[in-house]
């Protein structure tokens, strides 16, 4: 097709033009073109139509000029030609306003009403492309500008000046040949033979890997908002982020993804925090899809109802920032929440109270703003339909937790015209009632258990949900007769794991415990105290057993019981519970072995001793009888000699019991030899 903008006659215009990032500019210098910032009522020329309300974005005001307006314009640009543009960013916007600025400094006029149109919508937050990002103009401009920008940036956060100026010549680049490429840019563009393209689309390859990125890390739930004026309620996907990297798509990505949405509609709601842009009123943001005809005054009016109670009267309303909620209203805050011009599509945060660093707002995101997203979306719609059935206030007992709950509304299967029964098919309401039989009830989606720690299951009417710490019954059916039964049979398996677990326990203090006695008190403790004590654990471990009867009536309830046995393991711990009294078993058995080898030693060394004594006495006695006289040789020899001297006498005598020492020593000796062996060498010992 027939160009329709002269790319190198719009380059010549900014040959000798210098660039500069002044987002707070006000004050503009002859010679200086602002785009979207900077007083009208200034010498240079500001092109900003902020204040004025009527239009949403700086193209849509300038096509709106009359004729008179465009001219007077012209007159202005020629009178003082622009060596300098001061710009806030590189947004498609600022570019096709400098493109209609240059166009009418020259008086041409061309049909550009469908590139006027869609600029404007996209800077109210209309996405009107579909799925193929790809395709996109605003797209594939907006995420070529970020890369331009990041790459003007330095390394203090300011902008080279160079780099700023050749970035922001390369996004008009692009967005002529788009231009150039269709009228109609809701046809999408196809591909085209430029460098600035290709980078386009590599920009927007690299910011969608970065949303992939961050919603694995991002907080999701499904919550009720309001239709704009009416009292219609939508149930929608929300998503909540704390964003580190400032991405241009993040919110276009999230509204078109289907894949991690669970309506598979996108993220209707979403919520960004950005800690580092504290006090600038983008550190909290809260928007709905503009297309979606959702309205967010409710949440609005919880934030300053929330703001107000936490300044205790202390709000300041000196200066009041002009805000459609509060126009013609006394006391204004001067920060307050922003409404999206009374259209509350996107609130934001307050801002800086003027002149100071003292935050306008109160509130922290994690534990204040998405508690009230929570309570306004979720919990106001769905606690007035709900019955506790168990006692929430009884004392609990044991390890795990048991909740129940009831519809006391018309049959939630029913086709209603309240849409709070939807909240019940919902993954965050099976999250919540994990919740619930939590040790701490979640108040906010972030605090909401991850899906793979819990288990959701139907059976007939009721939903149960069940975890490691316990588990919550929900019937949708207000008369629905087997929610008690059905209670009770998860009363029981509680109290049955709870009875395993302190048995286990009990086996575990033994298990230190009893290593230490064995130690102090071997030599004390008996046989027959090993046993009982045995027994004991044995019978409380039969007890243990036989204390809950897990074979119910109904089939629905043994179903309820097996998913409880083997969510919390029962069946593990049973095996437990036995091996553990086997082990214990095995253990006395071993203690009263090793003391029944210790004794069979002890008294089987002093017997062998004593009998290997006795048997080297009898062995020595013939010798020493043969060595020495003995008592009849001594009585004959008085009788065949007697003239035997007492001398002759007392030597017999001497040697006699110099015998009987060398008898006592032999009977010593092979005594302690016989204990040796005993000890050291008893093959009975040995094998045992």
């Amino acid at each position: 097709m027939a160009e329709t903008l002269n790319w190198d006659r719009l380059a010549a215009a900014l040959e000798n033009v210098t660039f500069s990032m002044r987002p707070s500019l006000r004050e503009l210098p002859a010679g200086t073109l602002a785009l979207g910032i900077g007083d009208a009522a200034s010498p240079g020329i500001a092109l900003n139509c902020k204040n004025g309300g009527q239009h949403r974005s700086l193209s849509a005001w300038l096509w709106a000029m009359d004729a008179s307006e465009r001219c007077a314009l012209s007159d202005k640009a020629r009178l003082q030609p622009i060596t300098h543009i001061a710009i806030e960013d590189f947004s498609l916007d600022s570019c096709f306003a400098w493109l209609l600025f240059s166009l009418f400094s020259h008086g041409e006029i061309h049909e550009l009403d469908a590139w006027v149109r869609y600029i404007d919508q996209w800077e109210q937050g209309f996405y009107l492309d579909g799925d193929n990002f790809g395709h996109s103009a605003a797209c594939l401009h907006t995420v070529f500008a970020h890369a331009r920008l990041h790459a003007a940036q330095t390394a203090t956060h300011t902008y080279d000046a160079d780099l700023l100026r050749h970035g922001f010549i390369r996004c008009l680049k692009l967005l002529t040949a788009f231009i150039n490429h269709t009228l109609e840019p809701l046809q999408g563009i196809q591909s085209l033979p430029s460098a600035e393209y290709l980078a386009a689309q590599a920009a927007l390859a690299y910011e969608y890997q970065l949303y992939q990125l961050a919603i694995e890390r991002a907080v999701t739930c499904q919550l009720l908002v309001e239709q704009a004026d009416s009292r219609r309620k939508m149930l929608v996907d929300a998503l909540f982020l704390s964003e580190q990297h400032p991405s241009g798509l993040f919110k276009i990505f999230a509204r078109n993804d289907r894949t991690h949405s669970w309506s598979k509609n996108g993220f209707t709601l979403l919520g960004i925090y950005r800690q580092q842009q504290a006090g600038t009123g983008n550190d909290m943001v809260i928007s709905v899809d503009p297309t979606s005809g959702l309205s967010l005054k409710s949440l609005w009016q919880a934030l300053e109802a929330e703001e107000n109670r936490r300044w205790q009267g202390e709000r300041p309303c000196d200066n009041p920032r002009p805000l459609h909620s509060y126009a013609g209203a006394l006391n204004a805050p001067d920060q307050p929440w922003w409404d999206d011009a009374g259209r509350y599509t996107l609130l934001g945060a307050p801002k800086f109270l003027a002149n100071t660093n003292v935050p306008g707002s109160k509130l922290d995101w994690w534990n204040d703003v998405l508690p009230i997203v929570w309570q306004q979306g979720f919990t106001d719609y769905l606690q007035p339909c709900l019955m506790r059935v168990d006692d929430a206030d009884a004392p609990v007992e044991g390890q795990k937790r048991v909740c129940a709950w009831r519809w006391n509304q018309p049959d939630a299967r029913l086709q209603q015209t309240d849409t709070s029964s939807y909240l019940t098919s919902t993954p965050s309401f099976e999250a919540w009632l994990a919740g619930c039989s939590l040790p701490v009830m979640p108040t906010t989606p972030s605090a909401l258990p991850a899906v793979d720690h819990y288990e959701a299951q139907w059976q007939g009417d009721v939903l149960i949900v069940s975890h490691q710490q316990g588990v919550t019954l929900f019937s949708r059916a207000p008369d629905n007769k087997e929610l008690e039964g059905l209670l009770n049979v998860a009363r029981r398996i509680a109290m049955l794991s709870d009875e395993y677990a302190q048995f286990l326990g009990k086996t575990r203090e033994i298990f230190k415990k009893w290593p230490q006695q064995l130690k102090q008190h071997a030599g004390t403790i008996e046989d027959k105290q090993w046993e009982e004590e045995i027994f004991a654990l044995r019978v409380n471990a039969l007890n243990v057993l036989n204390s809950t009867d897990i074979l119910f009536a109904s089939a629905q309830q043994n179903r309820l019981s097996e998913m409880l046995q083997r969510q919390w393991g029962l069946h593990e711990q049973r095996g437990n519970l036995f091996a553990q009294v086997d082990r214990l078993d095995a253990l006395m058995r071993d203690a009263i072995a090793r003391q029944n080898s210790r004794r069979h030693r002890i008294y089987g060394s002093l017997f062998s001793a004593l009998g290997m004594g006795i048997a080297a006495s009898h062995v020595w006695e013939p010798v020493r009888d043969i060595l020495t006289t003995n008592e009849y040789e001594w009585q004959l020899l008085l009788f065949k000699h007697p003239d035997t001297t007492p001398q002759q006498l007392a030597e017999i005598a001497g040697q006699s019991a110099h015998f009987e020492l060398i008898s006592l020593i032999v009977f010593l000796a092979f005594g302690l030899l016989g204990f040796i062996l005993f000890w050291f060498f008893d093959i009975r010992s040995q094998e045992e």
